[in-house]
């Protein structure tokens, strides 16, 4: 069996835009006479021989009795050199075939209420085996994307299912051609860098703080590696989760849904880039997708990558069982994953790292001193406490970018708005004529694991 060649390209983030533009772009009014010219984009790909399953049903949305079905998809990048647009990146000579990196596994809850997306490493060690076309493929101890460069997205989700106990038929390949199309026709997206960056790899050279990415930087964003983080694809793939948010954000907003002309050109750039097996390459089965989806708010969605551990060579990574059991059980069972706790978001960050200075813009004598009592008592580090220069006109938190987790807390406990134009780890709260107390928080656990680096699709964090 040939070695499966290592490749830094996050072809994941071409196939997470477009599937993303499908199920929210479709939502907007108006394209339904487009529907027979974009059907026509989409290559339709039967993988029933590799899973050894026949042709499912044709209903993607509903079951036999008409009720809302759960989701499982699963998106897969690809590095092809072939095909317009997807020659000029990196050594075509180095490389032959096609392989895929990163890959996410989505869930979508029935009641659609919620949404997991899970990134599994390409460097996660597996053993596989699986038939394409009346030919056997197999491997022991391997990279996690060689079985699709032998058997292509069927044998990938044959491993995933096997990985997780699910019975995954869904799937989306998307090569990285259409990405700057993609990414160009929303107007860019906005990014943020903790610290400066001049990757020569990967062209990307952009100060800290935050940039509207377009076109050939863009790719360059979602491609850096060595030059960041610490140089791991597991490290990059919170980055990409960094852009996948905020492009959803970007594609949710009613700028990108009700222009017409952007409108459209999401949905060419989507579609023509495309492969999927028969049930997600109906435009009519996505078209009902996105509608049962148009209420999943930001909040909503998890990304994280599966949880794993070092495979103890300093190259790859195996999964770590016993935390993503977890994971996989929520999707099985239709649950959001990490638990929800009644009325509150998904939190991260504990009061007791969280250091503030709290501000009265009221007119109300001795508020901020209450609130700093408040606070101190569910231990956050309360610095400053006086006088706003000015009255308030609502609960603010202002936050340095590089403690959004941190803010998320604080905001949520405080009934704030956020305002991202601070700096230093110091926040300040202002208090304003709408506050009423500082509620108790519950910190998820998962959410503070530093290897599957969970964060919720409302948070809009800088990379590193």
């Amino acid at each position: 069996m040939p070695r499966s060649s290592r490749r830094r390209w996050p072809r994941v983030l071409a196939a997470v835009v477009a599937g993303a533009v499908l199920l929210t772009a479709v939502v907007g009014a108006g394209v339904n006479h487009l529907i027979g010219q974009l059907q026509g984009n989409i290559t339709s790909l039967d993988i029933s021989e590799e899973l050894g399953t026949t042709n499912a049903s044709s209903a993607l949305v509903f079951d036999e009795n008409g009720d809302m079905k759960a989701l499982d998809l699963l998106i897969i990048g690809s590095d092809s050199r072939t095909g317009k647009g997807n020659g000029g990146f990196g050594s075509p000579g180095q490389f032959g075939g096609e392989r895929s990196d990163t890959t996410i596994l989505l869930h979508v809850s029935a009641d659609r209420s919620n949404a997991i997306a899970v990134s599994i490493p390409r460097d996660t060690l597996i053993d596989y085996a699986c038939t394409r076309k009346g030919k056997s493929y197999s491997g022991t101890n391997v990279k996690f994307n060689e079985p699709f460069t032998y058997g292509g997205p069927g044998c990938t989700l044959k491993v995933v299912n096997e990985m997780t106990g699910l019975n995954v038929t869904n799937f989306i390949k998307v090569d990285f051609g259409g990405f700057k199309k993609i990414v160009n026709a929303i107007g860019g997206v906005e990014v943020c860098l903790k610290k400066a960056v001049n990757d020569e790899k990967s062209g990307l050279n952009l100060s800290a703080g935050k940039h509207v990415v377009s076109g050939t930087e863009a790719l360059a964003f979602v491609r850096a590696r060595s030059s960041l983080g610490d140089g791991s694809d597991t490290s990059r793939i919170r980055r990409q989760q960094a852009f996948i948010s905020s492009l959803s954000r970007k594609v949710l907003s009613s700028g990108t849904l009700l222009n017409p002309a952007s409108l459209i050109g999401l949905l060419n750039a989507a579609t023509q880039s495309l492969t999927a097996n028969p049930q997600m390459a109906d435009l009519q089965n996505l078209k009902e997708l996105a509608l049962s989806m148009k209420d999943i708010r930001p909040s909503d969605i998890t990304f994280l990558t599966m949880p794993w551990k070092p495979a103890g060579d300093r190259a790859n990574v195996i999964e770590n069982k016993k935390k993503a059991r977890p994971v996989w059980r929520a999707m099985l069972n239709d649950t959001a994953y990490p638990p929800k706790t009644a009325g509150q978001p998904t939190l991260s960050s504990p009061p007791s790292g969280i250091y503030v200075d709290v501000l009265n813009g009221t007119t109300t004598k001795g508020l901020a001193r209450k609130v700093a009592k408040q606070l101190k008592a569910q231990g956050y580090r309360v610095q400053d406490v006086g006088n706003a220069k000015k009255p308030a006109t609502a609960t603010t938190v202002t936050f340095d970018p590089n403690w959004d987790t941190s803010a998320k807390t604080l905001a949520w406990a405080a009934g704030a708005k956020s305002d991202a134009t601070g700096n230093g780890q110091r926040m300040t709260l202002t208090i304003g004529p709408d506050f009423t107390s500082i509620k108790p928080v519950v910190i998820s656990s998962a959410a503070g694991d530093v290897f599957s680096n969970l964060n919720t699709g409302d948070e809009s964090f800088c990379a590193s």
